[in-house]
């Protein structure tokens, strides 16, 4: 099931990223080229969260779990290419390029702190999940990822209802797509509540439910994942939609005037 719902990610996000490529060489921005940037180290991680493909590339390289940390530091790297997005459509120019530097050492600085644990606990018997939340190691490195992508999850959802809010009377398209973008910020901090609960009260010896959390988490990622990649699309669509409505206008006024 799991292995389907990253297929599907992966489709889209092959489809959503060429879309948003071509609207970034037409109108270059900070934001257009971000959002591309974003979708297309989406669909990377997404495609290294594949069983099969996570399978595959171990075989390959013959690194246990490189995958694992592929789809991680795509995760970290998503988040921050979301995070400068969204300044640079919520926030004055003025303040852009300081925010721009911030996010970026910030998720420099994780990454940093993230693969020194990856390699230190890494072996062939182990797995970055939580079926290995007895491992310290393990269970710390989850917990540095996790709170990552809670802390830029909660700021990404804060700033895209703010614009879907600002948005939502003279652009619906673009008010309902971050809307929906907002949902997806949501349900990421979801899955990290999710298996970072779990995380956490398993080392306080209170675990709950394995099983359950090994259900939700993927759902609450998964779902995320499709959300935001409808969510950005909208406000493209909806773009394309009034160029569509003016040159048809135009058409009828040159023929109006022809007439």
């Amino acid at each position: 099931m799991y292995s389907a719902i990253w297929w599907a990610c992966t489709l889209v996000g092959l489809f959503v990223t060429t879309l948003c490529v071509r609207r970034a060489r037409r109108q270059p921005r900070v934001f257009t080229w971000s959002i591309a940037a974003a979708f297309g180290i989406c669909t990377i991680g997404v495609f290294f969260a594949v069983p099969a493909v996570e399978q595959l590339a171990s075989d390959t390289t013959g690194v246990p779990n490189v995958a694992k940390i592929v789809a991680h530091t795509c995760a970290i790297l998503w988040c921050a290419s979301l995070q400068i997005t969204m300044v640079d459509l919520a926030y004055r120019q003025d303040y852009l390029r300081t925010a721009v530097i911030q996010r970026t050492f910030v998720a420099l600085v994780w990454l940093c702190i993230m693969i020194p644990l990856f390699l230190a606990a890494n072996g062939h018997n182990v797995e970055f999940t939580t079926d290995h939340a007895d491992d310290s190691q393990i269970a710390s490195y989850l917990m540095i990822y996790l709170t990552y992508v809670l802390i830029t999850c909660a700021e990404l959802a804060f700033m895209c209802a703010r614009t879907a809010q600002r948005n939502w009377a003279t652009r619906p398209w673009t008010g309902w797509g971050f809307a929906m973008s907002s949902i997806a910020a949501a349900l990421g901090v979801a899955y990290t509540i999710s298996k970072g609960s779990y995380v956490l009260f398993y080392t306080l010896d209170h675990p709950w439910s394995l099983a359950v959390e090994q259900k939700m988490s993927p759902a609450f990622s998964g779902l995320a994942v499709l959300f935001l990649f409808g969510g950005l699309t909208l406000p493209m669509l909806g773009g394309a939609l009034r160029r569509w409505r003016g040159h048809e206008t135009t058409s009828r006024d040159e023929e109006s005037v022809s007439a």
